[in-house]
């Protein structure tokens, strides 16, 4: 969510250091995997090794690291006829992107894991234990409904005007809680808790995620997990942890 420019506060695009695919579309661009990394190799090639890549959710970080296939974009006729062919099937998003696939002639996918890595790769993970997550996530979730009300009073009025905003922004964590509230719909503490709780829920998804390519690249990768990171050797935190 941190290429979408209009949200910078909400998404906590703000760093010590330059980075390259932070506040580069609008909100009204669609932006997919494809689209990341595409624009994330085009940065690469150009970009002397060793470079920093810090990881954003897991499927886009794989996108850029490992040789992987992605599947095909669809036509929106052929997503609405494979959602409503899954109705009733046990994980529906799922079952609908197979339909989808095989409704365009694009065949079984390989797995996502499969892939090696496209560069020599050191992984520095920091994986906090959970007390300390949460209560970093409660902070964080603080921070969003005292600061980001004016960002996701703009993303409203340009709804109201007609401006198509990318489905993904409205439901972005901070900006659907926080539109829930301009809108009357739920309180500022209700905002703030169901903050926390996406968050929390996001959180152990990519954990999960995390712990399942530092399985996979053991032996393949170098690879480093600390539930801290170490001031003597970190320049910056969580997401935006760099080696010294």
């Amino acid at each position: 969510m941190q290429v979408y420019r209009e949200i910078p506060v909400t998404t906590n695009q703000a760093r010590r250091r330059p980075a390259e695919l932070v506040g580069v579309v609008s909100v009204t661009e669609e932006w997919t995997v494809a689209h990341h990394r595409e624009a994330g190799r085009s940065i690469l090639e150009r970009t002397k090794i060793p470079f920093v890549l810090d990881a954003g959710t897991g499927m886009y970080l794989n996108a850029l690291l490992l040789n992987i296939p992605l599947a095909p974009k669809v036509d929106a006729h052929t997503r609405h006829k494979a959602a409503m062919l899954s109705e009733g099937s046990s994980n529906p998003r799922r079952a609908s992107r197979e339909i989808e696939l095989d409704l365009v002639g694009a065949g079984k996918r390989r797995s996502i894991w499969d892939g090696v890595p496209i560069y020599e790769t050191a992984i520095y993970y920091i994986r906090p234990d959970r007390p300390a997550l949460d209560e970093r996530i409660k902070q964080r979730s603080n921070h969003i409904i005292q600061n980001c009300v004016q960002e996701a009073e703009s993303i409203h009025n340009a709804t109201l005007a007609g401006i198509q905003i990318r489905p993904q922004v409205l439901s972005a964590i901070g900006i659907r809680e926080i539109l829930d509230m301009i809108s009357g719909n739920i309180s500022k503490q209700e905002a703030k808790s169901t903050i926390e709780v996406r968050t929390r829920q996001l959180a152990r998804r990519q954990m999960r995620w995390f712990d399942k390519l530092i399985q996979t690249l053991t032996g393949i990768a170098t690879i480093e997990v600390a539930t801290e990171p170490d001031p003597a050797k970190a320049l910056h935190t969580l997401h935006d942890t760099m080696i010294a």
